[in-house]
């Protein structure tokens, strides 16, 4: 079954919009025209309305998930976050920004003082009610001394988060951000009672509500009935299992002992298109598995080394026989087509095995390690094989494989040359601040300047989009001339789900509809 059938199908269902259909029809290369004759025949859409009740089952779970946000780092602990907490704000499958705990806000022209006002009668799972005390809590302990937060550096330019009220929030900037809003709906940024501190029992005002939390084991969430979205969620509530690896997921899909799974691997997207009992969604994003070479130690500190790794990298490879052919060519940049300030005049280096060999030769470097993991992103080992691949002639690469458990503690950011995995982030200055700033929480690379740090400072307080999308332009064609990030792809986001779900809107930003936001919209027939 093609990529067409299966968003008719979904249309179909009910669990796409006429607006959805078109959108990822184009991504396809369909045009509207033909996209509209494909409707006509196909027939409206059934008129379902939600129903209540009903339990999903979501394959996901590791031994180190947390629901402490200012402990959450990977896909699994946002997708818990979305589900028991709620943010300021929320960011649609669109990239617009709307209100989530907050009902609006406000700035002054210097992009320096924002004004959040709460919704009224929101509630945290215990009964409490929510005010600003909380949101300061919230987020003051994200910057507070000795944090580690991953949201750390996202909120570096706050000088005060101050309570006016008891439903008002103000945060002060040392510099304009004209993503505020924006950066506000980050999983990390989530809403608890002010002095709660036992998040074993995570308490937040969000959909689901914790029955029961055993990382690696067993999680539970049951629906929240006071939650402020009437009606929602549909589901009884949410059931997440671990399942050990890509083929044991699908597996259990099509057995039918779970009915959601995501990062799908491209070599099943034939098998689950031609299954009736599934729906395959497949989205175009900003995710992608990398290559990191940090530029504070040798080898990957010369620049000839650098030049030779990209030109040693076969993209076209890697995207067919890897991805087979499911993604986007990159450049050596983390901002791709679906961001809003891309920057097309960034192209990749031209793949030359002999041009590279010169470069390495210049770097004295006849051969190097690269380190991979299973947890290091999406397909890691299997592009690292085909880095080595496509280097044969120019160096010999020597492919480790390391175990997942503790690669992120004593592989990453340790080793010279490594593989690592990111999903999208909502904004081009999210990104570059937590991964590209000097001192940014994860700048696994060790890049950068004090230049270039003021650029991202400059872009984000700029309000006028021209000078802005040019301002990032210039430093992605820094970051791809002399960077020690590599990419190849931007991965599609690819899951499945049983037919019965209903209402499953993919996001570009984040598994399960956005980290999980889907969830609260899903019912099952």
């Amino acid at each position: 079954m093609s990529d067409i059938d299966s968003l008719v199908r979904q249309y179909k269902a009910g669990s796409l919009s006429r607006r959805g259909f078109f959108k990822r029809a184009g991504a396809f290369g369909l045009l509207v025209p033909t996209a509209s004759g494909i409707l006509a025949q196909a027939g409206p859409a059934y008129a379902q309305s939600p129903t209540r009740g009903g339990w999903l089952r979501i394959a996901q779970g590791n031994t180190d998930d947390t629901l402490e946000p200012v402990r959450m780092t990977d896909t699994s602990d946002a997708v818990y976050g979305n589900c028991v907490y709620q943010r300021l704000t929320r960011l649609l499958p669109s990239l617009e920004v709307e209100g989530d705990a907050a009902e609006e806000w406000s700035v002054n022209d210097a992009a320096t003082e924002w004004t959040f006002k709460l919704r009224d009668g929101l509630v945290f799972h215990n009964g409490q009610n929510v005010t600003s005390a909380d949101v300061v809590e919230s987020l003051s302990r994200h910057i507070a001394e000795g944090s580690e937060s991953p949201a750390k550096a996202l909120l570096s330019t706050v000088t005060a988060i101050d309570a006016p009220d008891a439903m008002t929030v103000k945060i002060t900037l040392s510099s304009g951000n004209a993503d505020l809003p924006v950066i506000m709906s980050d999983y990390h940024l989530s809403i608890h009672p002010a002095g709660h501190s036992d998040f074993t029992n995570a308490i937040g005002s969000g959909p689901f509500k914790v029955m029961e939390f055993i990382p690696g084991e067993r999680v539970v969430f049951e629906r929240f009935e006071n939650y402020y979205e009437d009606g929602k969620p549909y589901l009884d509530g949410l059931d997440f299992i671990p399942v050990p690896d890509a083929n044991a997921m699908l597996s259990a899909l099509l057995a039918g002992d779970v009915d959601s799974v995501y990062d799908v691997p491209a070599f099943a997207v034939d098998q689950l298109n031609s299954n009736d009992a599934v729906t395959l969604h497949n989205t175009p994003t900003g995710s992608f598995t990398n290559m990191v070479m940090m530029v504070d130690r040798a080898p990957t500190n010369d620049a000839n080394f650098r030049k030779g790794v990209k030109h040693a990298l076969d993209r076209e490879l890697v995207l067919n026989q890897v991805f087979k052919g499911i993604g986007t060519i990159s450049a050596d940049t983390p901002i791709g087509p679906t961001y809003k300030y891309w920057c097309p005049d960034v192209k990749p280096a031209e793949y030359d095995p002999d041009k590279a060999k010169f470069y390495f030769d210049k770097a004295g470097v006849s051969g190097f390690d690269l380190h991979t993991s299973e947890t290091a992103g999406n397909s890691a080992n299997d592009i690292a094989l085909t880095f080595q691949q496509s280097a044969k002639g120019a160096v010999d690469v020597n492919v480790i494989k390391t175990p997942s458990d503790g690669y992120w503690t004593h592989t990453w950011m340790q080793k010279p040359m490594t593989m690592s995995g990111w999903n999208a982030r909502p904004t081009v200055d999210a990104f570059l601040t937590i991964a590209h700033m000097k001192g940014g929480s994860w700048n696994e690379t060790m890049w950068g300047s004090d230049e270039f740090d003021s650029m991202i400072l400059a872009a984000r307080a700029e309000l006028d989009e021209a000078k802005r999308a040019q301002m990032y332009c210039d430093m992605l064609h820094m970051m791809n001339d002399d960077g020690g990030f590599v990419n190849a792809v931007f991965q599609n986001q690819l899951e499945a789900t049983a037919q019965n779900v209903m209402g499953y809107t993919p996001h570009p930003v984040g598994t399960l509809g956005g980290f999980g936001q889907t969830l609260r919209n899903i019912w099952l027939t």
